[in-house]
């Protein structure tokens, strides 16, 4: 190759992940300062942390949105409209957690340094996974996120249920990379040693059919079992509740939001990829068609029995992936509707993002307390009556009442199944939203109509930066339900 050439490659997708970059060096930066600042000092990470995710966003939003796929290193990593939708969803998250984390860590004995950087380490790898365009591109960012997420849950080393959280996701993290690694071996033989999606399109629809179906269904079965733990679907859904209830508040939100984000992106990629090759066995879609409709069930009735506020949101966020998993099935046989799921799946990565951000940022302003049974949250409306409002806000937008976005996002999804004739699924979606009134009024009931324990006290006061970023997510339920364009354009 042309020296020149090369560089100019080289330059070019540099340039393409600066985003990227800029999260490392902040990360670094965090680590550096909190080794070298005075400890008086400390209260300065999460403005440099918050500098740099907003310098991150800056960048990205300079680049634009592209009108076409931008590939970098190679064709390992893609910036479409996707990604560079996700990007800033996932930018959003990490700037959220940062403003929320200084009142959680108070009194917690977590070292403050590396929770920041690890937070802007796990952002970088979201959007990595999310842009990954090339198999073993795929394994490498979907391992280097597990890893960042084994310290997080695990960081209150004190406490025991934020250790066992660590464990069990350690434990979960090994069978899906197992799984992953297993399925892309099968792709890639299936495929005669090509691993860039790009290449395996073109075996996929080459017209001598030189690739082996059966080998090459085994492998995306594999894959999607893979994804499955990372986002939560049933039947790989076991360890969520206890993860969630266990974790740190805003480390859990982080894996409730950004990790399906970057997922449900990675896997849109993925199955874009196969869409419309008719080889593949029949029995696969319908394990897919299963697996969607299992998520959908199993999340909205085993949130029903639960006592604790997070782990209720665990099974939640089961049912969502289920949600979110129907442009894809649909789109496996029609890919000529490729443009209106991604569509779908941008505008309610979104949606579900800012529901469940504010629903853990008010659990996190509520620490110790809001992590707690929900019927510690007996009377909390006259308590704490606008953190009451919030979280009566993020469930109403959960449920899909109008005019939430958590509406105009189901609206957007159940549209899909109906036009790619999945009745089934719309169906099944609808029914399974129905059940849900039951365990998200319930937080809203016990807020509002419960009568508080004796000797309740007034929740601690929230800072500026949590008071900001809760009321912004709030502002932001409405503004992207009324003004969808203001996201996608």
């Amino acid at each position: 190759m042309d020296p020149k050439l090369f560089y100019a490659q080289v330059v070019q997708s540099l340039l393409l992940t600066s985003p990227l970059l800029v999260l490392l060096g902040a990360a670094i930066i965090v680590l550096a300062a909190d080794v070298l600042m005075p400890r008086g000092w400390r209260g300065a990470l999460p403005w440099i942390s918050g500098l740099g995710v907003a310098a991150a966003l800056f960048v990205l939003n300079g680049m634009g949105m592209p009108a076409a796929p931008q590939h970098a290193f190679s064709g390992a990593l893609v910036l479409d409209r996707l990604t560079f939708l996700a990007d800033n969803v996932i930018l959003g998250m990490a700037l959220y957690l940062i403003a929320i984390s200084p009142r959680w860590l108070r009194g917690r004995l977590v070292p403050h340094g590396e929770y920041y950087a690890l937070l802007l380490f796990a952002a970088m790898a979201m959007m990595a996974l999310g842009r990954s365009s090339e198999l073993l591109a795929l394994f490498l960012n979907f391992e280097l996120l597990s890893i960042t997420f084994y310290v997080l849950l695990g960081i209150e080393k004190r406490n025991a249920r934020s250790t066992e959280a660590g464990f069990k996701y350690f434990i979960v993290g090994s069978t899906a990379a197992a799984f992953l690694l297993m399925g892309i071996v099968f792709v890639y033989g299936a495929t005669h040693g090509q691993t860039r999606y790009e290449a395996i399109l073109k075996a996929l629809f080459d017209a001598k059919g030189a690739v082996q179906p059966d080998m090459f269904a085994l492998g995306m079965g594999l894959l999607i079992v893979g994804f499955g733990f990372k986002i939560t679907l049933a039947p790989f859904h076991m360890y969520a509740p206890d993860v969630y209830e266990g974790g740190p508040t805003p480390v859990v939100a982080a894996l409730a939001t950004g990790t399906k984000v970057a997922g449900f992106t990675a896997l849109y990629h993925l199955v874009a990829m196969a869409a419309g090759f008719k080889a593949i066995p029949a029995g696969v879609w319908a394990a897919f068609y299963a697996v969607v409709m299992t998520s959908m069930i199993v999340g909205n009735v085993g949130a029903v029995v639960q006592p604790n506020v997070k782990r209720l949101l665990a099974y939640s966020s089961i049912a969502h992936s289920g949600y979110m998993m129907i442009p894809l099935v649909v789109v496996l046989a029609k890919p000529g509707l490729l443009g209106a799921a991604e569509d779908a799946i941008a505008y309610y990565m979104l949606a579900y993002t800012l529901m469940t951000l504010l629903a853990f940022g008010v659990i996190s302003a509520l620490a110790p307390e809001g992590e707690g049974p929900i019927a510690s949250w007996a009377g909390l409306g006259r308590r704490a009556p606008l953190r009451a409002a919030c979280m009566a806000l993020a469930m109403i937008s959960l449920i899909g009442i109008p005019p939430t976005v958590g509406f105009f996002g189901k609206l957007y999804l159940f549209g899909m199944a109906i036009e790619g004739g999945h009745i089934w699924l719309a169906v099944v979606g609808i029914l399974a939203s129905v059940v849900s009134v039951t365990y998200y009024l319930r937080v809203v009931i016990t807020m509002y109509m419960a009568e508080p324990a004796e000797g309740a006290e007034k929740p601690g006061v929230m800072g500026d930066a949590q008071i900001l970023a809760v009321g912004l997510a709030a502002a932001c339920v409405f503004v992207f339900a009324i003004f969808p364009w203001l996201y996608h354009g």
